[in-house]
């Protein structure tokens, strides 16, 4: 039988040693209760969870998390990863980013960039369901490599990285929803993000519940 399963992260302040002082808290004041409020949403539906707060999301928590993850889900299974935190943008290693920076998940004691994302669900076997929901700031693509499409050819969209790379391909099928487009930022209140709150009232409205249940259909089917 097909499985339901989700990661949810949320952070509420960062470990100051490793971020030079900086404490994280301000505008993650409602990190956690986020993640309480997607557990509410999931549990009703069978999903397995599992959760990582404040001092228990660090970076080898959390992509320790994703790539047991990968292991152990089939065909036909869905899988939940949500972030609810800081998200930033950091000098990109490898030049697969046009605008120069890789998008990064703030962990407890150190960013996570989207290239060790993309690493880790690149893993998961194809015909898994992942849909991947990020309330923090730059989260537009904080979850993949990008790619450049060649120069001599006419093309709709921009080429999105300065130069080629060799990319392993995603084998699951993915949908990611973000707070905001990179380079901006993803409001946070004391209820929770504002990215996540009006996924809560979706869900009440039926729209993000449909959403999941297509999902859901899918994976059972």
């Amino acid at each position: 039988m097909a499985k339901a399963s989700a990661l949810l992260v949320g952070l509420k302040s960062v470990n100051p040693a490793c971020y030079d002082g900086w404490d994280g808290t301000g505008g993650c004041w409602g990190c956690e209760l986020d993640v309480d409020n997607m557990a509410r949403i999931l549990e009703p539906l069978g999903y397995q969870i599992q959760t990582l707060k404040t001092e228990e999301a660090t970076h080898e928590a959390i992509l320790s998390s994703l790539h047991r993850a990968a292991e152990s889900r089939v065909a036909g299974d869905i899988f939940i990863f949500y972030y609810s935190g800081h998200g930033g943008q950091q000098p990109d290693r490898n030049g697969d980013e046009l605008d120069g920076k890789d998008e990064t998940l703030v962990a407890y004691c150190r960013q996570i960039i989207d290239d060790e994302i993309h690493e880790a669900l690149t893993k998961f076997e194809s015909g898994v369901h992942i849909i991947m929901l990020s309330d923090s700031c730059n989260s537009g693509t904080n979850y993949r490599g990008r790619r450049t499409v060649p120069v001599n050819e006419e093309a709709i969209f921009r080429p999105v990285a300065r130069k080629a790379q060799k990319a392993v391909d995603m084998k699951a099928q993915l949908i990611h929803l973000g707070g905001c487009c990179d380079g901006f930022g993803s409001a946070g209140y004391q209820k929770g993000g504002a990215f996540t709150m009006a996924l809560c009232d979706a869900w009440a409205m039926v729209h993000f519940r449909e959403l999941l249940r297509t999902c859901t259909v899918r994976s059972v089917s």
